[in-house]
């Protein structure tokens, strides 16, 4: 059954009965409720957290193998970032505060990128034996290409160099493959000829680099997203006022995400409409952040490829500060997935937008009807994201920042995102937060948090989380039980 079809049917045969409304799940109403204030209650678990499946769509036609979404901002995605983030199955979605010329080129280098890493290693033919064995033992690696001046000329395996003897003398014959064949092809490739890598070269049989067993031997559910033709999903921000920029990015990007804090506004609906006749893959729209605001979209824009969710909610919008409005993310999903479900777009992917700290946070967010989360700061903190890395005493970090704050509006390019130019207000601000390290790090934690999530709710994927998904309100002292406490020193 497809996935489509699957949440169709949880949403309205599912655990709470015929004609489940997702702001019946929020225990109190007239309460705009976010992710600290509620608990997931547990279910009956039915698969172990490793066996859960948490592919989703993040638009109607395109599908990713985790549901983790980076943020169209200049301190989180650019091509380094998305690459990276698509290797591990998510998406990126790269931001629009530069030229034109500039996001095609980010967008195209996705695109081009391998969907695997490409590693520049290779052993010389002058190395000795001694030498070769170092550096395979550096790699921890047990084959590597012999290369002469671009040219793979041999293969040597450690247990070949432990005999000793001129490396040209121990090698055998080239393992080679097209620079951009499969995962799938590579893994073949080095299981018929007992290899852990598989030199990669152009179409002048130039050295590229290797790929290894070990990246290719996906564990679920690391596996490239990709699209039909193998290489790796990206989306792209829009103005939805800028119809050249659409229609330039939208000839390589897998989808386009409008890039408004508000999208619920006459100007910007009227432009959206004409906007998405113009492009030929799904436009996400948003941001919302009530459910008239939802239907104010569906009624005026068709097609529409997917919700964007959350007003004013994220680490570094100062927008419900300096203006008195928000919409927090939680309660802004169930708002915006009820309109859906009640003007026909059920199957009409839903990214909680803000707000998002912990892998828990993902889950509520599906609970209320979320497919996918966006997520800024915790990717800003990884290795790729476009920052700098900066020490602050024995400390590091990366630059972040908000693209209504000062620096990023200095750029221009973004102006529109929260209103015309004549509005001068910062609604955002800038900062530094901790760096993580690579992105692979970051992402297999926070997947690894999610499917516990899920399994403790009894869902064996991410559409029976909408469903299965039951809140409770939880007060001060219920939070303070949940959180690790009496202890102390934390070590």
């Amino acid at each position: 059954m497809g996935l489509e079809c699957e949440v169709t049917q949880y949403v309205y045969k599912g655990y709470y009965g015929w004609g489940i409304m997702f702001r019946e799940k929020i225990p109190i109403k007239g309460l705009a409720v976010t992710f600290n204030d509620v608990v997931l209650l547990p279910g009956k678990a039915t698969l172990d957290p490793i066996s859960i499946d948490t592919s989703t769509k993040v638009s109607r036609s395109v599908s990713i193998n985790i549901p983790l979404v980076s943020s169209p901002m200049d301190t989180v995605t650019e091509d380094a970032l998305a690459i990276a983030l698509a290797r591990l199955g998510g998406v990126g979605v790269i931001h629009r505060n530069m030229t034109i010329n500039d996001e095609v080129n980010a967008v195209k280098a996705v695109k081009d990128a391998s969907p695997y890493p490409v590693i520049p290693f290779s052993l010389n033919p002058l190395m000795s034996s001694e030498e070769a064995m170092a550096e395979l033992r550096r790699l921890n690696l047990d084959t590597l290409p012999i290369v002469d001046e671009g040219r793979v000329i041999g293969y040597i395996r450690r247990s070949r160099l432990l005999t000793g003897g001129r490396l040209i003398e121990l090698a055998e014959k080239p393992v080679m493959a097209p620079v951009g064949s499969s995962g799938d092809e590579l893994v073949k490739i080095m299981r018929e000829n007992g290899t852990d890598t598989v030199a990669l070269v152009d179409k002048d049989n130039v050295f590229i680099g290797i790929a290894s067993y070990y990246d290719l031997n996906y564990k679920p559910p690391f596996k490239p997203a990709t699209d039909g033709e193998g290489r790796l999903i990206v989306g792209a921000a829009v103005s939805p006022f800028d119809v050249e920029r659409a229609v330039k990015v939208s000839k390589y990007a897998d989808f386009l995400v409008v890039d408004v804090a508000h999208v619920d506004n006459e100007n910007a609906l009227t432009a959206l409409a004409k906007l998405v006749k113009e492009t030929p893959v799904d436009v996400i729209v948003g941001n919302l952040g009530t459910y008239d605001g939802a239907v104010d979209a569906i009624t005026r824009v068709d097609p529409i490829g997917g919700f964007r969710v959350g007003i004013a909610s994220g680490s570094i919008c100062s927008t419900g500060v300096v203006t008195g409005v928000a919409a927090p993310t939680l309660w802004a999903v169930a708002q915006v997935a009820d309109a859906a479900l009640d003007y026909g777009l059920g199957s009409t992917p839903i990214i909680a937008d803000g707000g998002i700290r912990e892998p828990g946070d993902v889950v509520k967010a599906m609970a209320a009807g979320a497919w996918a989360a966006m997520m800024g700061r915790v990717f800003a903190q990884a290795t790729e994201s476009p920052s700098p890395i900066i020490r602050v005493g024995n400390r590091l970090y990366k630059y972040y920042r908000g693209m209504a704050s000062e620096g990023a509006r200095a750029r221009r390019f973004a102006m529109d995102r929260y209103a015309p130019k004549v509005k001068n207000i910062e609604e955002g601000v800038e900062g530094l937060v901790p760096y993580r390290g690579d992105l692979a790090n970051i992402v297999r934690e926070f997947v690894g948090g999610i499917q516990a999530a899920l399994g403790y709710i009894g869902a064996s994927n991410t559409a029976e989380a909408r469903v299965k998904g039951r809140f409770m309100i939880v007060t001060e002292s219920g939070r303070g039980e949940v959180e690790p406490h009496d202890l102390v020193l934390n070590i």
